[in-house]
């Protein structure tokens, strides 16, 4: 079993000699915890309504209706955050992005340094950001769609996400289009074809001063940054706490909710925004992320 790249033997010999794993007094073998670590991860997952098909930048559609307000949010910020870092790979004002290095490799290829090949890949690079980009936003849109009954302020932000991208039309000409769904395809010949024609247009159509990147990303960090009375919308909340506006009640769910196998005080709204950034944060890592190891290992040996 592969642990972000490190191998079982390796975990398995650190385990016996700090915890007893695999050990015969121990009576915990290292198939059956990262069986039981699966099944809590999936569980947590569940939850949270936060589904497995999250994390590969796919839109698929499976579980994404939340059964509660707090799952609800905690994966509304996963695929901001998603959004707001796909964003930020295309943006010619961020160090790294994939222009930068597709100008660099041209350079080289100028002047005799690189190889066609080379070029090749780094274009390709060019179409997996923006590719990815589509997917993270096709993410968003969905999950609002399929959640808007938790704050009539959601149906807005859905608007605004969908200004973001242009139109029909717009998308055309770099070999993207809307499905029946609305959600966004491209067309990886098609861009390819345009980028290799005129990538200082795309460049600047995606990457430059409100370029599609630009926006999404901010439309994204616009909304991470707002107070959970402010996503949900004035409906979803009733008066405020210790006459601190930034602290509203969140009328629309129960006074504390169950997830995990752990209750979160959702009375106040900023107590939902502190749990649910650490929840959503645990269900993206994954429970054999390094940092998650041994909290999980530890529920196991208490269940």
């Amino acid at each position: 079993m592969a642990v972000s790249g490190v191998t079982s033997d390796l975990y398995g010999s650190y385990y016996t000699y700090n915890y007893g794993y695999n050990n015969s007094s121990s009576g915990i073998s290292s198939d059956s915890w990262g069986k039981k670590a699966t099944e809590e991860a999936d569980k947590l997952k569940e939850s949270l309504g936060i589904s497995s098909t999250d994390k590969t930048g796919t839109s698929s559609k499976t579980n994404t209706t939340a059964s509660n307000v707090s799952g609800f949010l905690m994966g509304y910020q996963t695929r901001l955050e998603d959004l707001e870092t796909s964003a930020s790979k295309l943006q010619l004002n961020n160090k790294n992005n994939v222009f930068d290095k597709y100008d660099a490799v041209k350079a080289k290829a100028d002047k005799g340094e690189a190889t066609e090949d080379d070029l090749t890949k780094a274009a390709e690079e060019v179409y997996s950001a923006v590719k990815d980009l589509a997917d993270k936003y096709n993410s968003a849109v969905d999950y609002l769609k399929n959640n808007t009954q938790y704050g009539e302020g959601l149906s807005s932000q859905l608007d605004s996400l969908k200004r973001g991208m242009p139109t029909e039309q717009g998308l055309k000409y770099f070999g993207m289009s809307y499905d029946t769904s609305g959600n966004v395809k491209v067309d990886k010949d098609e861009f390819m074809k345009t980028f290799q024609s005129d990538s200082n247009y795309v460049k600047d159509s995606f990457g430059g001063q409100y370029g599609i990147a630009d926006r999404l990303g901010a439309k994204a960090s616009a909304i991470l940054d707002s107070s959970v009375d402010k996503v949900l919308g004035s409906g979803a909340t009733d008066g405020v706490s210790d006459g601190d506006s930034s602290k509203p009640k969140v009328s629309s769910s129960p006074a504390s909710e169950t997830y995990g196998g752990s209750t979160v005080n959702t009375a106040n709204a900023a107590n939902v925004n502190d749990s649910f950034k650490q929840f959503a944060s645990f269900a993206r890592s994954g429970a054999f992320n390094l940092s998650n190891y041994y909290a999980v290992s530890m529920l196991n040996i208490l269940a």
